[in-house]
């Protein structure tokens, strides 16, 4: 024990004398700065320079400071502060906080600042006092108040909510603090304000008048109205259009709609929203369940108001008059509603094919336009006995195929001379008056055949549309529009002027084919009377109309070369259908003359016809006919003409090959044709054809007879023989032609719709397609019609 004392003793001594002696050596400030980085470098210690170059501080003495600030804060400092406050690099600072953060879960690192617990506490009795004391904060407000973010302070403060903070959190909007008090205030002024009210009133602008809080205001009025403090109901739901809509309103309202309903037998939305009522249609349907209303678009009407239009309709079917009714309906009805009201009336009566509606308002009975049209039968008989007189070549036109097996039947009466008849077609042309020679005979051929084309299903038809406003174009006009108005208003009595006029549109269609019937009973009737007449037809005569046929043909097989080898077999197909078919018959009708089996009208000899004239026919002409009749279904025209030679030998007839000045003749000819033909007709699908055609002529100087389907090749090789801007036009127009054709054979194809739906289908038919076919048809029409310079081989 001594010994150690002894040792202690030793020890302090040379410590003591270790501290009062000199220093033998010292290290420069260079060399003490020299050894310390060589350490830093070999990691041997951790030590940060600071800022000023004169001390090294450790990362833990550096994360000492940082805490002691924090506290020194008031739980609360910025790192930016730190920065300057520990004379650190920033980087070190950030470093150090964030380890802090992570390794003590009371403090937080928040946008560059340290926060503790005891800051976030401070904080929520800070709010709490702000609570207390206006009975609601906002969330954004402590935002701005506290530089904090939403989400952090919305969480902060929800952990303290019942422990720190005495109040509660909005469910709907968690930016939203009040206390109880606040609530059962608010429950107060709503339930008071909202029993005040006596008509219906917008909830946004009670919210914006006496700064209600939205989610709290639609929460607690939702509770009122389901307990039934409150007497009425909101509608719209927690939307901007939400309207409170007290009871005491409500049972007035309905009192006056019910009265209305009653006294006049409709209601007029409009008057229902002006009563408040969002959505007319859906409260009618749910107040009056089991009544039978008929909706339309601006109202509905009860069923008083439609019993009294059904009887009316019904009198006017049954009496067989019109009646207007426009003045049984409340003012209010639009046309279109009056529409549909009478559409559904006829269709629950079953008297839709019994009458029709005129000017949207007025019912026709059919008895009542039967008796108009049986009005015109006197002015039919004079006038089809004028037109006889004057343009027989109508009539002819219209003796078409149906009448052929009549014909054959009665092929005693076809032995007379049909010579005249020809005449009278070459001297009417294309049914111009002024018209002449063999040119123009051809030309009413080829519009006719075409037609005879389609019923012998050839392929090179045209759409349906072209061949019924073809057929329409040789019908023999009856009257106009205003023609039809004037007689019906000098017999028709008491008849507004706007139903006149659609009657009149109406009639127009019946009456003209009831006029076809007329002039063709007349034309037989003085055919027949002067059959006693000798009417053989010659041979020359015979022979000249042949040759003209011939020479259009060659002519028209000169057009054709021009095209691609599968327009030019199209052409020729259709060529040999037309005009080949028109002289094959003429001479099948020519020989059959001497067996007793010639018609009338050698345009109506079918290809049956053709086979029983065959069989009964001497075999030293039923071969060479036989082989002419074969070709018509080739497709080759110089085949055609090869046999054509053949057959005029063993008939006796001198075929003539045109010379110039004949070929000038029938390219005039088939010009003026064709232009007549443009000049009247109005439909744009026709227009196209007549004009690509013309054009051709003009900028080729060859005639061409090709089918419809053929225009856009015909538009196609035009493109380099007119202008650019003349092409353009023509592109444009058959665009529209094209569509318009494909809208009205999607309309013709859809069945089984009712009446409704096929308004509809109209309404979406395309307006502006037909209007601009409408703006473009005269200019169109102007490409062929303007003046020109005639070429040297027309001359």
């Amino acid at each position: 024990m001594a010994a150690d004392w002894e040792e202690i003793r030793r020890l302090a001594a040379d410590f003591q004398r270790a501290q009062f002696a000199d220093t033998v050596q010292r290290l420069s400030e260079r060399n003490c700065i020299e050894i310390v980085a060589k350490l830093i470098a070999e990691k041997q210690i951790d030590v940060v320079h600071t800022l000023d170059g004169k001390e090294y501080i450790t990362p833990s003495q550096i994360s000492r400071e940082i805490r002691d600030e924090l506290y020194v804060h008031g739980g609360r400092v910025n790192i930016v502060d730190l920065q300057q406050i520990t004379n650190v690099d920033l980087v070190h600072v950030e470093s150090r906080a964030s380890d802090i953060a992570k390794s003590d879960k009371s403090i937080q690192l928040v946008l560059g600042q340290l926060i503790d617990e005891n800051y976030l506490d401070q904080l929520a009795e800070e709010v709490n006092d702000r609570l207390q004391e206006a009975g609601q904060v906002t969330i954004a407000e402590l935002c701005k108040s506290y530089d904090l973010p939403g989400d952090f302070l919305t969480e902060a403060l929800s952990e303290r909510l019942g422990r720190i903070i005495h109040g509660q959190m909005d469910q709907y909007d968690r930016g939203v603090i009040f206390t109880q008090a606040f609530v059962s205030r608010h429950r107060a002024r709503i339930r008071g304000l909202f029993s005040a009210i006596t008509r219906p009133t917008p909830v946004s602008n009670l919210i914006t008048q006496y700064g209600f809080q939205e989610h709290l205001l639609y929460s607690v009025l939702e509770d009122f109205v389901n307990s039934g403090r409150l007497k009425g109901s909101v509608v719209g739901g927690r939307q901007d259009k939400a309207v409170y809509i007290p009871d005491i309103y409500s049972k007035t309202q309905n009192n006056w709609i019910d009265a209305f309903l009653k006294q006049n037998g409709y209601l007029e939305f409009d008057a229902l929203t002006r009563l408040g009522i969002p959505d007319p249609t859906s409260y009618i349907k749910k107040r009056y369940k089991s009544s039978k209303l008929l909706f339309l678009r601006a109202a509905c009407v009860g069923q008083s108001i439609v019993d009294q239009v059904e009887a009316s309709v019904e009198e006017a079917v049954n009496s067989g008059t019109w009646t207007d009714v426009q003045s049984m309906l409340p003012s209010c009805l639009s046309l279109e509603d009056t529409g549909i009201l009478l559409n559904q009336v006829m269709r629950t009566s079953n008297i839709q094919s019994s009458a029709r509606i005129f000017s949207d308002t007025i019912v026709v009975s059919e008895k009542f336009i039967s008796s108009c049209t049986s009005l015109f039968d006197p002015l039919m008989r004079g006038k089809a006995e004028k037109e006889i007189k004057s343009n027989p070549v109508f009539v002819i036109s219209e003796d078409d195929l149906k009448q052929a097996s009549v014909v054959v039947e009665n092929a005693a009466f076809s032995k007379k001379d049909k010579r005249d008849e020809r005449k009278k077609k070459a001297s009417e042309g294309s049914g111009s008056v002024k018209g002449s020679g063999g040119g123009n005979a051809r030309e009413i051929r080829i519009r006719k055949t075409k037609k005879k084309g389609r019923k012998d299903d050839d392929s090179d038809d045209e759409t349906t549309t072209t061949t019924q406003s073809r057929s329409k174009q040789q019908e023999v006009p009856f009257m106009t529009q205003g023609d039809i108005e004037e007689v019906l208003q000098k017999h028709v009595q008491d008849c507004p002027e706007e139903m006149l006029s659609e009657l009149a549109e109406h009639l127009i269609r019946p009456l003209t084919k009831m006029y076809q019937e007329v002039v063709r009973s007349v034309f037989m009737s003085s055919t027949s009377s002067s059959t006693g007449a000798s009417r053989k037809q010659t041979v020359k005569d015979l022979q000249e109309e042949i040759t003209n046929l011939f020479n259009n043909i060659r002519l028209f097989e000169k057009g054709t070369k021009l095209f691609s080898d599968e327009t030019q077999a199209n052409i020729a197909k259709h060529v040999l259908k037309t005009v080949c078919t028109d002289i094959t018959n003429l001479l099948f009708n020519f020989l059959a003359a001497e067996l007793m089996m010639a018609v009338e009208n050698y345009n109506s000899i079918t290809n049956e016809v053709r086979i029983k004239i065959l069989g009964k026919l001497p075999e030293e002409t039923k071969g060479p006919l036989t082989k002419l009749h074969n070709s018509l279904n080739a497709k080759s025209i110089e085949d055609f003409l090869t046999n054509l030679d053949s057959v005029a030998e063993v008939c006796g007839i001198l075929l003539k090959k045109g010379d110039k000045k004949r070929e000038r003749q029938a390219l005039f000819q088939h010009r003026q044709a064709l232009i007549e033909q443009l000049k009247v007709t109005e439909d744009p699908a026709l227009v196209l054809h007549l004009t690509s055609v013309l054009l051709f002529q003009f900028s080729t100087n060859c005639m061409l007879h090709a089918p419809g389907r053929c225009v856009p090749q015909i538009i196609a090789t035009l493109s380099t023989r007119i202008p650019e801007d003349q092409h353009k036009l023509l592109s444009k127009y058959q665009g529209l032609v094209v569509k318009q054709l494909v809208g009205q054979n999607r309309k013709a194809s859809q069945t089984g719709e009712d009446s409704e739906e096929k308004q509809q289908a109209e309404e979406d038919t395309p307006d502006a397609v037909r209007k601009e076919l409408l703006s473009l048809t005269s200019e169109v029409k102007d490409l062929a019609l303007r003046p020109r310079k005639i070429s040297l081989t027309e001359e």
